[in-house]
């Protein structure tokens, strides 16, 4: 690939992971709102399954279901699923209905500190740029969304525990790439974790049917599951094809920044001084994480 070929890829990358952060965005305030009425586990494992719906469409639309046949992909999208949608959805719904949503949003951004602490065991090495493209994006969407006090509750712990096996789930998403589309992993950690959510539902929250819950909140669960789970972690995956593991994330963290534009133009919430700085300092972050160059996936683990 020479190296004009390589600055599209990688200016298309870092474009498509902005885009799933915009959608990203809107996630935690939903999931929020939605679990203080709907039963959080079930909540999760209706949204997954409408991704998983949505997965199968985009890949057999792409004509890419034949990989499932991979066998040598197995291994790998079993660990996504574990580490990207069984224990993360699992602590992160749960946490969701015990906390605010701004602490929800905030916590969320722990993704990246675990990010920084991983990926130099997987050949990513860290570098001035990463690390002021990594804390400028942190510090910003803190400044964004902390409004004078901070207190860590039960759902707050829950919430940054969803994110501690985000990473370990990307080094196997990014060698599932090697093997397989965006499609086909989606579909498998959306179906399988589906599953999961729904019989560990069954055990332990109340009686409510999936007919109930869908009938009486089938907008919300459309968004939260085809929308913003299904599309928004297509792009992702499309994201992680094209960019390094700690490039993507940095990027993808900006998504506090897209749902205070969702505030400020639907429902008029007003800008203060603060969160004018936290766009700022954000904004020096995202320009660079999108200026750094990816590593050579040849010489990660997840390349190899």
């Amino acid at each position: 690939m020479n190296a004009r070929m390589r600055n599209s890829r990688e200016a298309h990358g870092a474009a498509l992971a902005l885009l799933s952060a915009a959608l990203w965005g809107v996630f935690p305030v939903m999931v929020n709102r939605g679990s203080h009425h709907i039963p959080p586990l079930l909540f999760a494992a209706i949204s997954t399954l409408l991704a998983a719906a949505g997965s199968l469409g985009y890949a057999a639309f792409k004509g890419q279901l034949y990989e499932l046949r991979n066998r040598e992909s197995y291994a790998s999208l079993f660990m996504i699923t574990l580490c990207i949608v069984i224990i993360p959805y699992t602590l992160f719904f749960i946490g969701a209905g015990k906390t605010s949503g701004m602490n929800t949003s905030l916590l969320l951004l722990s993704e990246i500190i675990f990010t920084l602490l991983f990926t130099p065991f997987i050949g990513e090495k860290t570098t001035i740029e990463k690390l002021i493209g990594a804390f400028g994006v942190f510090c910003g969407a803190a400044l964004i969304l902390f409004h004078g006090s901070f207190k860590l509750n039960t759902g707050d712990v829950l919430v940054i525990l969803s994110t501690a096996s985000y990473p370990v789930g990307n080094f196997y998403a990014k060698k599932a790439l090697t093997r397989v589309s965006p499609s086909v992993i989606l579909l498998v950690r959306f179906f399988l974790g589906s599953l999961f959510l729904f019989l560990l539902s069954m055990f332990v929250e109340s009686s409510s049917t999936v007919s109930a819950v869908i009938a009486t909140n089938w907008p919300l669960l459309s968004l939260t599951g085809f929308v913003l789970l299904g599309a928004g972690k297509i792009v992702w995956y499309e994201a992680l094809n094209r960019v390094d593991i700690s490039k993507a994330i940095s990027l993808s963290m900006t998504f506090p920044l897209f749902s205070l534009i969702i505030l400020t133009g639907f429902y008029n919430e007003p800008i203060s001084h603060q969160q004018a700085m936290g766009i700022a300092v954000m904004l020096v972050g995202v320009f660079f994480s999108a200026k750094r160059s990816s590593v050579d996936p040849a010489t990660t683990k997840y390349g190899q």
